[in-house]
């Protein structure tokens, strides 16, 4: 038999397989093994079995080893990584290796163990020593014990069980240490969850179809409910659960949710903030079926679960679930993909659906399960938008009356508020009044945000290169000393209220102060004890958190985001504002204050009206008629290295040229990115089958990103 074996190894000109021939060993497909390459020995999995070997002019090396008694990787878990590599064009290397902690993959493939068993008829000979008496007395009526706890029970027994081999008395056998515990995952449920008549027909809803379902609720509609019920189903049906959440730092949150309906011990969590040593243990631990519920963020999709049974993505509009790597993969489509071929429930939540999931559901593609009401029947939060262009803020910039009035209502009757500013720093910009411009980092062209550091000395921060830079005395552009930091971040921010309201218990939380889950963990504990009053902060703040105590939401400039050429510019400020509504008024009444220079775009108006549904459709609408995913794909094809613009040119004649007998791809065009500017060009092309013109691009040394995200 022959076999393609994908290897660890880094060598491009091999990271899609090569085909190894065995004549003994008979691995499956998906199994590790350890192969010969280039006088090495490298370990490697088998992702395909052949009946006949391809035609070469160099003689087949042989399969060294195999590792194991049973596959690593499942049947589907090997198609979902095929078909990964053919969508997204990457290696199957890179499409294996999401399955693995980093290489080398031997950190996680089980190893061979040397053990001894007794021979026949050893109980019949004379021993002299007593440490050889002893070593056969503990074998017998044992099928096989490791050297390793012959060791541990007698101190050094290599001369012995040397001896005793030649003598015939034990019989040395290599065993693999891995151990696929058959354990009863149904014994893990603690309760069920209790469900509302409205989350009861939901989730009868989703039981019914044997397509991905879409569970459209309104925030605050008891989503997770419904997913601890379609859980608790799969696990007691003997299957695994994998549920996806958008933010690493939610992770630890979700846990907690679930602890109520499983063991802790039964929950393992993966994600990209684990130490290697951390996903090895969870990776094993999942592997050999101790976990009943996996939970983790993006890479958590690609965990070795070998029954598994549903798939949840939780707010699955949230653009996090693109990975900017190669593969440059979606978790949407990917979980489809490994769906389909585990047999798998798919479900995806949220209270904002891409326009990319509302399209299916519409066509029917999609099962589409609404949540129209909260839960317990608590009424969505009144919203007020405020004017900026009409305010007057004093020395609380940007807070205006309204909200500092607001707040100090909440304050006085001790209830919590969330404020969402989607800028870290001290202010968004150094500003030269002289020449007016801002000063911008030499290598995204961007501007600098304005930081403060541990010792209150200011310094400039690019967040898109994380470059760092001192403050000028004088303008880059003009020499002039007159600069002013403009503009209000998350620093900003805590002085402003540490200044307004000294007696409030205040947290921030962005990625300067949030380096781990554990700190997380921490904000949400003390909002749920009612220990803090204001938390305050970025996107954090106001994705899927449940604190019953918070019944003021703000949002301090809406209009972020609004103004950038981009045709998903408008679907992301109406995900974060909607989103940010559902923080208030979960368990009393609650008030939502915009504030923003734009009160009459439609996406703050749609946001303040709760009106998602009216939104989703007219913002389709307007996508159908321009010609912008969902009703067309996108590949975007990333030129750099020296002289990107002229390489992107060259590029782009050639695939206007190709596209000639490719009526399947209605445009291409080139522009320089938003983050690299002149350092690195996209070309985009766009239609119902872009794909199929690459196959007559030179694509070497460029990144081909198939469905991307970030466009302009």
């Amino acid at each position: 038999m022959f076999y393609r074996v994908v290897t660890s190894s880094r060598s491009p000109g091999i990271a899609n397989g090569l085909t190894y021939e065995s004549s003994d060993a008979k691995p499956l497909q998906g199994m590790p093994v350890r192969v010969s390459l280039r006088k090495k020995i490298v370990e490697g999995i088998v992702v395909e079995v052949l009946e006949k070997k391809e035609e070469t002019a160099y003689a087949m090396k042989g399969i060294d080893e195999v590792l194991g008694e049973s596959p690593v990787l499942t049947q589907a878990q090997i198609r979902t990584a095929l078909w990964m590599s053919e969508y997204y064009c990457a290696t199957l290397r890179q499409s294996v290796g999401l399955w693995f902690p980093p290489p080398p993959w031997s950190r996680v493939f089980p190893k061979a163990r040397i053990g001894y068993k007794l021979s026949e008829g050893a109980t019949d000979t004379v021993l002299r020593g007593e440490k050889q008496n002893s070593v056969r007395d503990h074998l017998l009526g044992k099928d096989w014990v490791s050297k390793e706890d012959l060791t541990k029970e007698f101190g050094n027994v290599t001369a012995v069980l040397s001896a005793l081999s030649k003598r015939g008395i034990v019989t040395a056998q290599s065993r693999s240490d891995e151990q696929i515990h058959p354990k009863d995952l149904r014994s893990t449920i603690l309760a069920k969850p209790a469900l509302t008549e409205d989350q009861i027909l939901a989730y009868e809803s989703i039981r019914s179809v044997d397509k991905p379902s879409l569970l459209f609720g309104i925030t605050g509609s008891g989503k997770t409910e419904v997913y601890a019920q379609l859980i608790a189903d799969t696990i007691a049906e003997g299957k695994q659960a994998l549920l996806l959440v958008p933010e690493i730092l939610l992770t630890e949150y979700s846990i907690q949710r679930f602890e109520a309906l499983l063991r802790r011990d039964a929950i393992s969590v993966l994600h990209s903030r684990l130490s290697i040593k951390e996903r090895c243990t969870e990776w094993k631990k999942i592997a050999q079926g101790d976990a009943a519920l996996v939970i983790g963020s993006r890479s958590a999709l690609f965990a070795p679960l070998k029954n598994l049974g549903l798939i949840v993505i939780d707010e699955e509009h949230e653009w996090t679930y693109k990975n900017e790597q190669s593969p440059r993969y979606h978790v949407r489509e990917t979980a489809e993909a490994l769906a389909r071929f585990s047999h798998a429930r798919l479900v995806l939540g949220t209270a904002t659906p891409s326009l990319e999931a509302w399209a299916r559901a519409k066509s029917g593609t999609y099962h589409l399960v609404r949540l129209r009401k909260r839960y317990l029947d608590q009424h969505l939060p009144i919203v007020r938008i405020i004017d900026l262009a009409d305010t007057t803020f004093g020395k609380y910039y940007p807070f205006t009356p309204e909200l500092l009035s607001a707040l100090d209502e909440r304050l006085a009757r001790k209830e919590q508020s969330v404020l969402f500013l989607n800028r870290r720093g001290m202010a968004t910009a150094l500003l030269c009044l002289a020449c007016r411009r801002r000063v911008i980092c030499p290598e995204s062209q961007l501007p600098f945000t304005v930081h403060t550091a541990g010792n209150g000395n200011p310094y400039l921060l690019d967040h898109t290169t994380g470059i760092r830079a001192d403050v000028p005395s004088r303008c880059p552009h003009c020499k002039a000393t007159d600069l002013l930091a403009v503009g209000a971040g998350t620093q900003k921010l805590e002085s402003v209220l540490a200044a307004r309201f000294p007696s409030a218990v205040i947290l921030r939380a962005d990625s300067d102060t949030l380096k781990d889950a554990e700190e997380m963990r921490e904000i949400l504990r003390k909002m749920r004890e009612r220990k803090a009053d204001i938390l305050f902060g970025t996107q954090s703040v106001v994705k899927g958190l449940d604190l019953p105590g918070v019944t003021l939401a703000a949002v301090l400039l809406a209009d972020n985001g609004l103004s950038l050429p981009h045709f998903r510019a408008g679907e992301r400020v109406f995900d974060l504002l909607t989103q940010l509504v559902g923080r208030s008024g979960r368990s009393q009444s609650g008030k939502v204050i915009i504030q923003t220079f734009r009160p009459d775009a439609p996406e703050i108006i749609a946001a303040a009206r709760h009106e998602t549904e009216k939104y989703l459709d007219d913002e389709l609408k307007l996508r159908i008629h321009g010609g912008y995913p969902p009703a067309t794909k996108i590949v975007r094809l990333l030129v750099r290295g020296v002289n990107p613009a002229l390489q992107a040119k060259r590029l782009l004649e050639e695939a206007r040229a190709a596209a000639k007998g490719f009526p399947d791809v209605a445009s291409i065009h080139s522009s320089p990115t938003f983050s690299n500017a002149g350092k690195e060009w996209q070309i985009l092309l766009r239609g119902s089958e872009p794909r199929l013109l690459l196959s007559k691009l030179d694509l070497r040394d460029v990144t081909i990103d198939v469905d991307p995200i970030e466009t302009l």
